[in-house]
């Protein structure tokens, strides 16, 4: 009996605090991790230009 019930659960959809149904994780596409990476290189040389700025202004 108790093998059904945690069956039972285990399939039953997640619930929020809210008591309503939390949404489901959506698949990252191909344009999402493209997107991803030309913000990371974007602020990565945004950075390295700042460290550079401020290496100048200290000489």
């Amino acid at each position: 009996m108790a093998k059904t019930a945690a069956k039972n659960d285990a399939k039953a959809p997640a619930k929020s605090k809210s008591g309503k149904a939390a949404k489901a994780a959506r698949q990252r596409s191909e344009i999402d991790d493209v997107i991803t990476l030309a913000v990371c290189v974007a602020c990565t040389i945004w950075a390295f230009k700042i460290i550079v700025d401020l290496g100048v202004l200290s000489f």
